[in-house]
């Protein structure tokens, strides 16, 4: 089945690619995120979590100066769907409210590589929610991962060389709200590590009160739902025994 969105022939299908800890150090986000996501779809949606991992696609990456275990995956999504179609990506920290598919059928303009929403930090764009053209990054334009994946600025890099190089257009800031700046929203994001209600043990930081205890209150609650409608946290809580250099912080 094929529909049509501003023009763009689309597939039902929704590539989704979400940052997270490998050892279920946020498996409370994770099942409360997936929940929400899945909730709120009637497309077929493909969940990749993004774990740093001994072996695989997702090993091997430099993270000494990475803030979370995941920060630098996300300029490898585009290789993993092999240069084709589009990819959402966006951090674990997150609830959702609106279809997803509708997030990945926004409009990117032609000479434009992703779309992410204007902020204050990392020059101007909030990378924690993009939408990949991955075709864009094909032959040769963006290198292969094995390539760069041992380099531990090259998170830091591909950010600069995306603002730079103006290829990244905007997003509706509805789709990160961070830490409920923008309400109502369609992806909640906690963004800031201290005040997350789930206090994941990979934070090296002080943890904070959330300024704003009702949306504490709605992930809380946000879990509760979940867990009465069949999902098990115990399915997330998974120790893979992965050791992080990050930051974490």
């Amino acid at each position: 089945m094929k529909l049509k969105h501003l023009g763009i022939p689309m597939s039902d299908k929704v590539r989704m690619f979400i940052g997270t800890s490998s050892n279920g150090e946020d498996a409370l986000a994770e099942m409360a995120y997936e929940y929400t996501l899945r909730k709120n779809t009637e497309r077929e949606l493909e969940i990749v979590w993004m774990r740093k991992s001994d072996t695989g696609f997702w090993s091997g990456f430099e993270d000494e100066r990475w803030s979370t275990p995941f920060s630098g995956f996300r300029w490898a999504i585009p290789e993993y769907c092999g240069f084709e179609g589009r990819a959402i990506y966006t951090d674990v920290d997150m609830l959702n409210f609106e279809d997803i598919g509708n997030l990945l059928d926004v409009e990117i303009p032609d000479n434009k590589w992703i779309v992410a929403r204007n902020g204050k930090r990392f020059g101007g764009k909030e990378f924690c929610v993009m939408v990949f053209k991955c075709e864009k990054f094909k032959n040769n334009a963006m290198p292969l991962a094995e390539n760069w994946k041992h380099v531990d600025s090259a998170h830091h890099q591909f950010i600069h060389l995306f603002q730079q190089g103006n290829l990244v257009g905007d997003l509706d800031p509805k789709w990160n709200s961070h830490d409920g700046d923008v309400m109502p929203c369609s992806i909640l994001h906690y963004t800031h590590m201290p005040t997350q209600p789930w206090k994941p043990s990979w934070f090296t930081g002080v943890s904070e009160p959330h300024p704003k205890p009702e949306l504490v209150e709605l992930f809380w609650k946000t879990v509760d739902e979940a867990e009465k409608n069949g999902y098990n946290r115990k399915d997330y809580e998974i120790d893979r025994g992965i050791k992080y250099g990050i930051i974490g912080k």
